[in-house]
């Protein structure tokens, strides 16, 4: 952890999130954009533009080409000259093609596309598949533990808390799956997007085929229409993915947060200190960082889902700055979803105090009641049950915790519909 980090996933929260520097590092974007400046020049030699040549870096790129980038200004010509200097002792013939007929925003769309599904496969999508399915953990333990459910903040009817924990959890694998079948993309068409440069280096060579093919062999989805910038609306599908999955975690958040308020849950946090000054205190601390990590993810997040799709004529640079906070966003996101799952793996789940609650709201059965008079033909049945509700006189029909429909059965079949929508997210 950085002492003087401006970003508190840089710093207070490093730990929590630091995988994803792997990602969206300024380290990490200038080695893939080697790797895809390499990639292009072995293309251009095979295409037999290029000679043929030694075609690899021996050293680590970052010092260097951040030291040429001060000097130029420009961080993708930075990278250029790099490759200049490494080349050129092996492969000089090579030099003259290096970066040839790309625009910058060609490498950068390959290179952040190639990191960005990384960071989706490797980091966000597995861990978020783990908070659905210890979700399903609690919904299968907790399935026909009766809860009195509350619309409107009042008393409702019966549920049991394991329904309650599956509906999240099989929402959750909704949004994830749909995240997981999403793949960036980029695009290789040169300044403007016309691929004017390609045709100008090779007229015979059918660029938009070739460099497709290219595209998808990096792991994207290619972009054959598109300015000097790929289209946003695939990465705008991203953004409003994950703020779904965000949603639903502030969501549940909240919810875990009135249960522990009411003693329906509690949280086990032996040696931790939750007040200053009240020793007693076990706060639900997790939870209310999760709501805030949430709130500040979803805020960097709603620029990239809208604000990116919007550019001035062919390009302009507004979208580098708001694209640069994709991986901030995430972090937000991952140390949001560490906190759930750990907020769920100290939680214990008061039954006698749920089933206490349900038993002092008789009332909640009145629609059982009503139901059940005008099935035997009573058209005034819920007049009836209303007055009776109001007068202080309504005698419940059923059995407290009876009257749950096919509740159990939806929270133990919450794992195979989970694990159905997540597999969807992998074919």
């Amino acid at each position: 952890m950085s002492d003087d980090a401006l970003s508190t996933v840089d710093g207070r929260y490093r730990t929590e999130c630091r995988e994803l520097a792997s990602y969206f590092s300024e380290k990490a974007l200038v080695e893939e954009r080697v790797k895809v400046e390499l990639e292009y020049l072995r293309l251009l030699c095979a295409l037999g533009v290029a000679p043929r040549g030694k075609v690899e870096v021996s050293r680590p790129p970052f010092g260097r080409v951040k030291e040429l980038e001060a000097q130029v200004e420009h961080d993708v010509k930075a990278v250029e000259l790099f490759l200049r200097e490494e080349l050129g002792r092996d492969s000089p013939g090579l030099l003259p093609y290096i970066h040839l007929g790309l625009t910058s925003e060609d490498t950068n769309s390959v290179a952040r596309g190639r990191l960005l599904a990384r960071s989706l496969s490797d980091v966000l999508v597995p861990l978020f598949e783990r908070l659905a399915r210890g979700l399903c953990a609690v919904a299968a333990e907790e399935a026909g533990t009766p809860m009195l459910a509350r619309t409107h903040g009042r008393p409702a009817v019966p549920t049991t808390f394991g329904r309650e924990m599956a509906v999240f959890a099989v929402r959750l694998a909704e949004r994830i799956g749909k995240l997981g079948r999403l793949r960036p993309v980029a695009k290789m068409s040169g300044a403007v997007g016309t691929y004017a440069s390609f045709f100008l280096i090779a007229p015979d060579v059918d660029w938009p085929a070739v460099l497709g093919r290219f595209v998808g062999e990096m792991g994207l989805d290619y972009a054959p229409y598109a300015t000097q910038v790929p289209p946003a609306e695939r990465l705008s599908d991203i953004a409003h993915c994950v703020i779904n999955v965000n949603q639903l975690m502030l969501g549940l958040s909240r919810d875990l947060w009135m249960y522990q308020a009411m003693d329906y849950v509690g949280f086990d946090r032996k040696g931790s200190v939750s007040s200053s000054t009240m020793p007693q205190k076990v706060n639900p601390v997790d939870l209310e960082n999760a709501e805030g990590q949430v709130e500040v993810s979803n805020s960097l997040l709603l620029p990239v889902a809208y604000r990116l799709q919007v550019s001035r004529w062919q390009r302009d640079l507004s979208d580098s700055v708001i694209g640069r906070t994709v991986g901030q966003a995430f972090a937000h996101s991952v140390i949001a979803c560490k906190r759930v799952l750990r907020a769920l793996g100290t939680m214990h789940v008061n039954r006698d105090a749920m089933l206490k609650d349900l038993r002092s709201h008789e009332e909640v059965f009145a629609e059982a009641a009503q139901l059940l008079l005008r099935l035997k033909g009573d058209e005034g049945g819920y007049d009836s049950v209303r007055k009776a509700v109001e007068g202080g006189s309504f005698s419940p029909p059923v059995e407290a915790g009876a009257y749950l429909g096919i509740s159990v059965r939806m929270a133990r079949a919450a794992g195979e519909e989970v694990d159905r929508l997540l597999s969807a997210g992998k074919s």
